[in-house]
């Protein structure tokens, strides 16, 4: 979000200098995924819808959920887990309450991935009078919390699957999670964060199709 702390930021400039571009990026994905949802049962759109609704009320005003900051991660993390995760398990026929397994993982994965981008807003979320873990705790607890999660997060995943493919995917996704996790910190790049840290969700894609 932009705001008078951040204006003369160099993300904050580009995005005003994009403004047109990305408003319309976000019109077609709005039509095309409206598109997409004719072939989603009734079950699935509803879920879509209540998605949708969270993410609005991230930042609309007064709700605001984002300044909840202790919830936030985990707030992002479901949004995204039941979107691209719920939604094909129930499609496709595939939801048991042995998948919950991975689905469990599934957020877990995404919440540390929303701690990182919490390391790189300490600033911009203090000022911005939202108390998150990582500018209440600091870095390096943060980063505790986060191994912890990956450890978790593995854990759940290795409940849900034994398959020996989908063991070496996860061991070597939770690894990068891990580097990516102790080299983070409030001086990287934007790009590190956008490319590599978001990133992330296209490796374990890439690594589970592979293997």
């Amino acid at each position: 979000m932009i705001g008078p702390h951040n204006v003369n930021s160099e993300r904050s400039q580009w995005l005003l200098r994009h403004k047109k571009i990305l408003l319309y990026s976000i019109g077609i994905s709005l039509i095309v995924v409206m598109f997409l949802c004719n072939n989603l049962s009734w079950t699935s759109i509803g879920i879509m819808i209540g998605a949708e609704v969270v993410s609005t009320l991230y930042y609309l005003q007064p709700f605001n959920l984002r300044r909840h900051g202790y919830i936030k991660p985990f707030l992002i993390s479901f949004v995204w887990v039941i979107s691209c995760s719920l939604v094909p398990l129930i499609e496709n026929q595939l939801l048991t309450l042995h998948s919950v397994w991975y689905l469990v993982s599934q957020v877990l994965f995404i919440s540390v991935l929303c701690f990182l981008f919490d390391i790189k807003d300490i600033e911009h979320d203090y000022y911005s009078g939202v108390n998150t873990y990582a500018n209440k705790f600091g870095e390096k607890v943060t980063k505790i919390m986060c191994i912890c999660l990956v450890a978790l997060a593995f854990f759940c995943f290795y409940q849900f699957s034994h398959d020996v493919g989908s063991l070496i995917a996860s061991i070597t996704l939770r690894t990068l999670v891990v580097l990516t996790v102790l080299f983070t910190n409030q001086k990287r790049h934007h790009f590190y964060y956008y490319l590599w840290v978001d990133g992330l969700m296209l490796i374990q894609s890439i690594l589970f199709f592979v293997f």
